[in-house]
């Protein structure tokens, strides 16, 4: 083999090698992003401690999870603060901002919100305060207006 030949193999083995760590990267996200909307994070929250480890699944465990039905999680900090997480697939999109007119009409000032895409899914997690302290937010309300969205 000519060293020009053994060059374009070497080109062609580090190309392949970095196509295959993206894959894997991208994965390890979306494994996390889920772990965390589940409450699965070595990170600890007012509600859960759990750790948890998965490596990667078969290409079947992949595509059920990208066909599955959007998840929500909504979590009360205190009486006038809260979490929402929600996932979706692209194919069904949920619109961030009708999310938010959900959080602003029953009385939530949004803080922060975040949204991300991994492989076929949308990630979204809002963090929200009560405009008035001493009112509150009813937090049962907005996740049953939540869950009617999704």
């Amino acid at each position: 083999m000519t060293q020009l030949g053994s060059l374009d193999v070497g080109a062609s083995y580090i190309k392949k090698l970095k196509e295959r760590v993206d894959e894997l990267q991208r994965r390890r996200s979306s494994v996390r992003a889920l772990d965390t909307l589940k409450g699965h994070t070595s990170i600890p929250t007012p509600t859960t401690t759990t750790t948890t480890s998965s490596g990667t699944g078969s290409p079947e465990e992949e595509k059920a999870w990208e066909a599955s039905e959007p998840i929500l999680q909504v979590r009360q900090h205190d009486d006038s603060s809260m979490e929402v997480r929600l996932i979706c697939c692209m194919e069904r999109p949920i619109k961030l901002h009708e999310v938010i007119t959900i959080h602003e009409e029953e009385g939530a000032e949004i803080i922060n919100a975040n949204h991300s895409v991994a492989g076929r899914k949308m990630f979204y997690t809002i963090h929200s305060r009560a405009f008035s302290s001493r009112i509150g937010i009813d937090v049962s309300r907005v996740s049953e207006r939540l869950g009617a969205l999704v």
